[in-house]
């Protein structure tokens, strides 16, 4: 590895995600001098005073670089970088830094809060293609889990790839549902990459490594932390175009996310379950609170991203029975049975007519039936 990589590994080992202080650090004196004057023997005055403005030699900045010397010089003596690069060596994995060629350049959109580097396993491109960040409870309800399913496919059918946290419940199926679909997803972890957690979800990492991307911003051997699960929220906030809440309790790692997609003004979207719920009390939450939209159809989803679908019905010479199939959906997923009763079509005219309309992508099929999107 060159020196710079070497460089922001180290960074990457002596903070915690999410550092601002390092992140002034490295943008006023660059990541190599900034590294260089951490380890040198000066106090936090005198590295301070090498900041162009004056501002920065208030008390304030003074007392917090203080602590933060001690903490970052403690992990210096104790280096374990070496071992963190010779582990990913050894994986076949990548240190990613801000001047790497597949670096997400949205996450400068953290400003000093964006990491000195990534640590990745898996195919880096991905960071390159349009992303949707998926996330939601732990303790997803099967409503939640079909949600996910039919939103993901829908999604990866228009070449999105999704993000999410590895996390058990609707993080897994919205991971699950991409790979399932052919498409890219990608799992930001909030320790290091040889840390994996939960590990209930060690089978699904792995097919995420072949058909995506598994990332941390800590070094390998720092493990998963209540803190780092909070900071790593804001990554999976800021690497999606847009990130949809499905299924969230009334304060969770979930809020805590949309959280961030707002203060980044990124769209966040929200899908409604029952109203007695306490694992959609969180999305109902956002809504009210008018911190993201509602989302009931596919259609919604493409809204919030600002997508507009060009689907000129009158461009495919429907035919009586295939007008009657869509006016009787009306956006609302339903069965063949439902089709044909709305309709006032026989069931077998139903089936043959919604098998064309899906063959002319006017309807989608669904875990539950078929939808317009």
């Amino acid at each position: 590895m060159n020196p710079i990589d070497i460089t922001a590994a180290t960074w990457s080992y002596i903070c915690e995600p999410g550092d601002m202080l390092a992140g002034l650090l490295r943008k006023q004196l660059g990541s190599q001098q900034a590294l260089q004057e951490v380890q040198s023997t000066k106090n936090a005055k005198e590295i301070l005073a090498l900041l162009p403005e004056d501002r920065f030699l208030a008390p304030m900045f003074i007392a917090s670089l203080t602590d933060s010397l001690e903490c970052w010089r403690r992990r210096l003596i104790n280096n374990q970088i070496e071992k963190a690069i010779d582990h990913i060596q050894e994986h076949r994995g990548h240190l990613m830094t801000p001047e790497s060629k597949y670096w997400p350049k949205q996450l400068s959109d953290l400003g000093h809060g964006e990491p000195p580097a990534l640590w990745i396993l898996g195919e880096a491109k991905v960071l390159q293609e349009p992303l949707v960040s998926i996330v939601g409870a732990r303790l997803a309800s099967d409503y939640g889990i079909g949600v996910t399913r039919d939103l993901v496919r829908y999604l990866v059918e228009r070449k999105y790839s999704i993000v999410s946290g590895g996390a058990l419940g609707i993080d897994a199926a919205a991971h699950e549902s991409s790979i399932a679909s052919k498409g890219k997803t990608i799992a930001v972890m909030a320790g290091g990459i040889d840390r994996l957690y939960p590990s209930r979800n060690f089978a699904l990492f792995r097919q995420i490594r072949l058909q995506g991307l598994l990332i941390s911003e800590v070094a390998p051997g720092v493990a998963p932390a209540r803190w780092r699960f909070l900071q790593r929220n804001r990554l999976i906030a800021a690497l999606g175009q847009a990130t949809l809440v499905i299924e969230a309790g009334y304060r969770s790692g979930s809020i805590n996310t949309a959280g961030h997609a707002n203060e980044l003004e990124r769209p966040v979207g929200a899908v409604p379950g029952p109203i007695n719920s306490v694992r959609s009390a969180g999305c109902h939450r956002l809504i009210r609170e008018h911190r993201a939209e509602l989302i009931s159809t596919p259609a919604d989803l493409l809204e919030l991203l600002a997508v507009e679908e060009q689907l000129e019905e009158e461009e495919f010479d429907l035919t009586s029975n295939e007008i009657r199939a869509l006016d009787a959906l009306q956006y609302k997923e339903q069965s063949i049975e439902e089709i044909a009763r709305n309709s006032g079509l026989t069931i077998g005219e139903a089936d043959s007519t919604i098998s064309r309309l899906t063959n002319r992508s006017l309807v989608t099929r669904t875990s539950k039936g078929w939808l317009r999107p």
